[in-house]
């Protein structure tokens, strides 16, 4: 299978910027991977959401822009180029985002229901 394409098209908000994952409406279908982009807009709905997973890695990437993660009992400013990976376990929490801020997630295996709210 090839698929190309844009993470700017419009057609990926309706999974939340996901492109890939093991998910009703993922553009591309796998259990083994999920990789999401997503923008100012749908982090800000996320600040304050403490959670963590007990079965996924996951890394994210700062495209453009700017976050601050607490990871642990940890703050953390991420900029532009930055990226910081997670084992399960993890608690994290996102405090800020600049406008502007567009990141990449890249998550393992593709678990959808192993978000769990701290």
């Amino acid at each position: 299978m090839i698929l190309t394409g844009s993470i700017y098209d419009p057609k990926f908000k309706a999974t939340r910027g996901y492109l890939c994952g093991s998910f009703d409406g993922a553009p591309v279908f796998s259990e083994k991977i999920e990789v999401g982009h997503m923008d100012y807009d749908e982090l800000e709905k996320h600040i304050g959401n403490r959670h963590h997973h007990d079965l996924i890695d996951e890394m994210t990437i700062i495209l453009k822009g700017g976050i601050t993660e607490k990871i642990g009992s940890e703050i953390f400013d991420f900029k532009e180029g930055d990226f910081f990976f997670l084992s399960p376990g993890t608690i994290t929490e996102l405090k800020k985002v600049e406008k502007g801020t567009s990141l990449l997630v890249i998550k393992g295996p593709s678990e959808p229901k192993d978000k769990i709210n701290d």
